[in-house]
C-alpha cells in the first residue's frame, strides 16, 4: 500500500496552529483534502491564503467546540456526505495544583478537551460510516498515562480520550471506522514552549527523555498519517506513544 492519503477527505479540530497545523500540513502532502474547525478567525485567516495559493483542497469553518448550542449548525455548515478521516486533536490547559482549580476551570478543561470530542464525534458518525473504512484518530497525552506535571485536571481528561479510543474502536468496528489515538510528549508548540520556561520542568523532561530532545509538531504528524491511511487497515483500539522513549525510562 503506498504512504499516501489521495482521495481522502479529513476534518481536523484545532488545526491551525502547533500540532493541528503540523498535521493539516503532512494530510495536505499527502494528497488529502482537509477541512479544519478552529475557534481564532485570525488564524484562520493567516493560513487559508497560504494553502489555498499552493492550489491544496482546504476548508476553514470558525467555530467555537465547546459551544454545544452551535453543533447541530456546524454541521449543517460542514455539509460532509462522507468523512474518510476525523482528527480530534483540539484541547488546552492551564497547569494549577488541584485544590486550585475552580468548578468553572475545571468545566472549561473538561469541555474543551474531552466532551466536544464526544459530541463532534457522535455527530459525525452517519459521514463516517458512509465512507465505509473511515478513521477517527484522537489526541491524546503521554500526561494519559502518567503524572508529567501539567496539571491532574488536564490528565483526566487525556486518559478518558485514551479508554473511548478502546471502547469506541469496539463499538464501530462493525461499521469499518477504525479508532485509535496518538499520545505526545512535550512537543515544541507555543504553549509548551512557554511552558518549559520554567527550568526545572525544562530539566525533568529532557533528563527522562532517551532521545534527549523535545519533539517536533512534524513527528506528532507523521504517526497521524500512519493511523490515517489504509497501510496500518489492522489497527484499532490502539494508542501510538510518541515519546522519546519516556515511556520505556523506567526509574
Amino acid at each position: 500500500m503506498k504512504w499516501s492519503l489521495q482521495g481522502k477527505v479529513a476534518l481536523i479540530t484545532g488545526g491551525t496552529k502547533g500540532i493541528g497545523l503540523a498535521i493539516v500540513n503532512e494530510f495536505l502532502s499527502l494528497g488529502a483534502s482537509v477541512v479544519i474547525i478552529a475557534r481564532n478567525q485570525h488564524d484562520i485567516d493567516l493560513d487559508i491564503a497560504h494553502w489555498q495559493k499552493k492550489g491544496q483542497q482546504i476548508w476553514i469553518v470558525a467555530a467555537d467546540l465547546t459551544d454545544y448550542d452551535n453543533y447541530q449548525k456546524l454541521t449543517t455548515q460542514l455539509q460532509l456526505e462522507k468523512l474518510d478521516i476525523l482528527v480530534n486533536n483540539v484541547g488546552g490547559n492551564f497547569p494549577k495544583k488541584f485544590i486550585e482549580y475552580s468548578v468553572e476551570e475545571i468545566h472549561q478543561i473538561f469541555n474543551l478537551n474531552l466532551f466536544s470530542v464526544i459530541r463532534l464525534t457522535q455527530l459525525l458518525f452517519e459521514p463516517l460510516k458512509k465512507a465505509n473504512g473511515a478513521v477517527v484518530i484522537n489526541i491524546s497525552s503521554i500526561a494519559g498515562f502518567e503524572d508529567v506535571g501539567t496539571g491532574s485536571i488536564y490528565a483526566i481528561t487525556k486518559a478518558a480520550l485514551i479508554q473511548l479510543t478502546k471502547s469506541l474502536a469496539i463499538e464501530w468496528a462493525p461499521y469499518k471506522i477504525r479508532v485509535n489515538s496518538v499520545a505526545p510528549w512535550f512537543t515544541s508548540t507555543g504553549r509548551i514552549n512557554t511552558l518549559l520556561q520554567d527550568e526545572k520542568l525544562q530539566d525533568f523532561v529532557i533528563s527522562n527523555t532517551p532521545m534527549n530532545r523535545i519533539a517536533s509538531p512534524e513527528e506528532i504528524a507523521n504517526a497521524v498519517a500512519y493511523l490515517a491511511m489504509p497501510t496500518s487497515s489492522y489497527i484499532t483500539g490502539e494508542t501510538i506513544k510518541v515519546d522519546g522513549g519516556f515511556s520505556a525510562n523506567a526509574k
